[in-house]
């Protein structure tokens, strides 16, 4: 059937009409809130609805693509003080023209090295000790300075003036003495390469919720007064044997990766150091060196009190070539009542071990237990045997076997050996992987991103 023409009029006038500048103002914020700050301000073009909506958007995010953009059109200016007000005058501009709170603010610094006339920070931290003020009238919940390149006289700007909830510093010397008062309201704090002569000072977080630490040099949890603190991410070049959780009482989620072997020769137990005194904790993520780390000073049998809460061990990389770092994981497994979840990804091999009194631990809760680059060698075995022992509702132990064992036959010895081992679990199955076991990372355990994000630091 042929339309009528009045059907194609409509058809038409509806194919022209302008749906998204009839959207409530709240929503077409939302919109221009997904776009680059670039083409959000570009947006005030398209019509007279649309000419002031970008100045009410609440988050300005001046990343590295809108500052390279910025940079590649200052080729011709040899002078870096001008080029860093170049740049500047843009997003002051910006803040200037902005009518509506201002609840998130991000700035990368353009990389120094990559700039063939050089670039002045200290103007770009001028201007921010002048947008402080403006940041506190808006009403700013969330920062980030990212230096791209350390700047050693980095100016100390009163940031604990804002009633931030988010900070996130990266390359900076943390801008912050405790004679500028508290962080009153900041429930999230990250530092990534971030140094400054700490000392013993102790830095007021009264209500922070999360606090991660990437080679932070001479920061350590024990520089926050946080008594809310709930999740702890660290990573470290090392450690020295005077690191420790003291005062933690709060913390549930422990994420921590030692990227060097420790270098300190700690003179008690660090597991029970570090450990011991966070009875709450619920989730424990240790990657690379730091069960050697926690292993270090000597371990007990099981720590002194137990650590009920604690549901979900997340090892990478142990070392079971290393009797002491094995010894510490059984200590933790022991320490742990109610563990439901085990992940152990192995990285070497120890040809004896043996461990003892396996009667005297019950994992009445422990339900998946899995290994990735499983080699099969004595220790893994003993291991598995003890797990298999001692774990009556274990449901699922899951193998993913190392690319050394090649042939059937070594593996299918491997099979036959576990099969023999007694299982308190009547109906625990030991299930073969093609592929290691993928925990999703950043959420509940290690945050793998930070690590890869900043492998470069090393």
């Amino acid at each position: 059937m042929v339309p009528s023409t009045e059907s194609s009029t409509k058809k038409i006038h509806r194919m022209k009409e302008d749906r998204i500048s009839k959207l409530p103002q709240n929503l077409q914020e939302t919109i221009l809130g997904f776009l680059p700050i670039q083409d959000a301000v570009k947006s005030s073009i398209l019509s007279t609805k649309w000419r002031h909506c970008w100045t009410m958007i609440p988050n300005l995010i001046f990343d590295f693509e809108f500052v390279d953009r910025i940079m590649s059109k200052l080729d011709g200016i040899r002078n870096p003080e001008l080029r860093a007000h170049k740049l500047v005058s843009v997003i002051n501009k910006v803040l200037l023209l902005h009518n509506g709170p201002i609840l998130k603010f991000s700035l990368t610094f353009p990389a120094v090295d990559n700039t063939e006339y050089g670039f002045s920070k200290e103007i770009i931290h001028e201007y921010i000790d002048q947008w402080i003020p403006l940041f506190a009238r808006k009403g700013i919940k969330q920062l980030t300075l990212d230096e791209s390149s350390k700047l050693e006289d980095f100016r100390r700007h009163n940031l604990s003036s804002l009633d931030l909830t988010h900070l996130t510093l990266l390359r900076v010397w943390f801008p912050y003495t405790p004679t500028l008062g508290k962080f009153t309201c900041l429930t999230n704090l990250e530092l990534v390469d971030a140094t400054s002569n700490f000392g013993k000072s102790i830095f007021h977080c009264p209500v922070l919720e999360k606090l991660t630490l990437i080679i932070c040099e001479g920061l350590f949890p024990n520089n926050f007064c946080a008594p809310n603190l709930k999740r702890l991410v660290q990573i470290y070049r090392e450690i020295t044997s005077e690191y420790s959780l003291v005062g933690l009482k709060n913390l549930s989620e422990y994420s921590f990766m030692l990227a060097g072997h420790p270098v300190t020769q700690a003179k008690t137990s660090n597991v029970a150091k570090v450990l011991g005194g966070v009875h709450k904790i619920k989730r424990v993520s240790l990657a690379k060196y730091s069960l050697k780390g926690l292993a270090a000073g000597g371990f007990p049998n099981r720590l002194s009190k137990p650590l009920p809460y604690l549901k979900f061990i997340n090892i990478s990389d142990i070392d079971f070539g290393a009797l002491s770092e094995v010894s510490c994981l059984v200590c933790l497994i022991r320490s742990a009542p109610n563990l439901r979840t085990l992940h152990i990804v192995v990285k070497e091999e120890l040809e004896e071990y043996q461990i003892e009194d396996s009667e005297e631990c019950i994992m009445l809760h422990l339900e998946i237990v899995s290994f990735s680059d499983f080699k099969g060698v004595i220790a893994e075995l003993e291991l598995v045997k003890f797990l298999l022992a001692c774990s009556p509702s274990l449901k699922s132990l899951f193998i993913h076997r190392d690319c050394s064992i090649k042939d059937c036959a070594s593996a299918l010895k491997i099979t036959e050996e576990m099969l023999q081992y007694t299982r308190a679990s009547p109906r625990a199955q030991i299930r073969h992987l093609e592929s290691p076991v993928n925990i999703i990372y950043g959420t509940n355990c290690f945050d793998r991103k930070l690590w890869s994000d900043n492998y470069s630091l090393f």
